[in-house]
């Protein structure tokens, strides 16, 4: 259905490559998920394999059908959705939006009415026809503008960031709606930063830098990680704390997280939660019971480097280092990476943190919620097997709250991290986390 070869764009203008070396391959009736930080070259790969891309320099192919696309022809077989849904609907009705497409091409009235119908029903608007778009909510509109597509009739559907606007239930809608198309043989890429709701229906999740640099290795991590998925990356067996002066904070605590597994801890100020996260890091130790984390019993903080992390809830305690640079780059220096490696892990993280414009600054200068950042970016960098956070969003606006827990579902797609959120406030997205898991004085309800 579609296979990328080597395929590499530059813009005018520009020096750097958008995409260097992209291999991809995606069959009828298979969902592929693609995922990395912003600016990495996904929605120009979609607008490649559509044909929309004017101007700029290309490599390699990109084989529709065994058809070439790519070169500045909108290719006939391939439906694009934006991730922007409000940019690509231009008429008042909803029937008038999904004919606009097949009128354009000319098709028989009685076949643009057909399409109509089985369109909407695909993606559950069948009693929308005569509704004004401007009375839609974004979760219908992102229906009806892969309606709109489906009446073009492509084999290869593209949905650019589908549920980057969507609440938990407008992603349940749209992942039954991928199941239905899946069914019927559409075969669908699909560019992510939130990995959770879709991966019941994703056969494969790759990320930009894998299949621009190793299609077969990412491939091969994938088959692992479902094998290994099961195996216990966190355990703690009755586990109890009690401070000077206090009752008991923790009281028999049993907790059993898999490997690669996301998990909110959630519950009051003063329930247990932070607590719990520094016995698992090995930063306090329990009174009594047993705790084992990334294969490391009874943990200490010199035992973890590389292995486990952790986000203080307060940024200033782990920020200590002259420049935000430095600040990333120590632990990967304690686990003796150096030169060019040690640079691009540091701006990998940077990146995707969004704190690359302050590599220079001193962290202790910074707003807290740079600061928050700057450490989520110093913890991100060893790409550590698991990331326990206790309440990452502070100092953080909704927005990046988003972004915050996108970054987070890349990196436990892509490394098979084992997640584990403390907070006393809800997720912002729901279905984000595996299981939530209330705690109250001192246990896990």
């Amino acid at each position: 259905m579609l296979d990328i070869n080597c395929f590499e764009f530059s813009y005018d203008g520009e020096n750097t490559r958008v995409c260097n070396g992209v291999s991809l391959s995606v069959k009828s009736g298979e969902c592929v998920c693609l995922t990395g930080p912003s600016g990495c070259g996904k929605t120009t790969l979609l607008l490649a394999i559509k044909g929309l891309l004017r101007g700029g320099t290309s490599k390699g192919t990109i084989k529709v059908n065994t058809q070439e696309s790519g070169n500045g022809t909108s290719h006939s077989s391939v439906g694009l959705v934006f991730q922007n849904v409000e940019s690509q609907i231009l008429c008042t009705t909803v029937a008038e939006e999904v004919a606009f497409g097949p009128e354009n091409l000319c098709i028989p009235s009685d076949e643009i009415g057909r399409r109509i119908d089985s369109s909407l029903s695909s993606v559950g608007l069948s009693g929308f026809v005569s509704r004004n778009v401007e009375r839609m909510s974004a979760g219908q509109k992102q229906r009806l503008a892969i309606a709109s597509v489906l009446a073009m009739e492509p084999t290869l559907l593209l949905l650019d960031e589908p549920t980057s606007q969507l609440d938990g239930e407008g992603k349940k809608e749209l992942v039954e709606i991928i199941k239905n198309l899946k069914k019927n043989g559409h075969a669908l890429l699909i560019t992510e930063h939130d990995l959770a709701p879709l991966k019941e229906v994703a056969d494969r999740i790759h990320s930009m830098a894998h299949i621009a640099a190793a299609k077969d290795n990412i491939e091969k991590h994938a088959e692992t990680k479902k094998s290994d998925v099961q195996s216990h990356s966190i355990v703690a067996e009755d586990v109890s704390l009690s401070y000077p002066g206090m009752n008991e904070v923790l009281k028999g605590v049993n907790l059993t997280v898999n490997e690669g597994e996301r998990v909110h801890l959630y519950g009051r100020n003063g329930a247990g939660k932070s607590t719990l996260l520094k016995c698992l890091a090995g930063i306090t130790r329990p009174d009594s019971g047993r705790i084992s984390i990334a294969g490391i019993d009874n943990p200490r903080p010199r035992d973890l480097p590389g292995k486990v992390a952790f986000l203080f809830q307060n940024p200033t305690r782990q920020l200590f280092e002259n420049t935000v640079f430095d600040e990333v780059a120590f632990s990967l220096k304690r686990l003796k990476v150096t030169g060019e490696e040690l640079k691009q892990r540091v701006e990998e993280a940077l990146s995707v943190c969004e704190v690359s414009h302050l590599a220079k600054k001193p962290p202790l200068m910074l707003s807290f919620g740079e600061q928050h950042r700057v450490a989520f970016a110093s913890v991100l960098a060893p790409k550590p097997k698991v990331l326990l956070l206790d309440e990452p969003f502070s100092g953080l606006d909704i927005s990046q709250r988003h972004r915050f827990l996108g970054v987070l579902s890349e990196v436990s797609s892509l490394y098979n991290t084992t997640i584990v959120i403390a907070s006393h406030d809800p997720l912002p997205q729901q279905g984000w986390a595996q299981r939530i898991l209330k705690v109250e004085n001192g246990k896990i309800a």
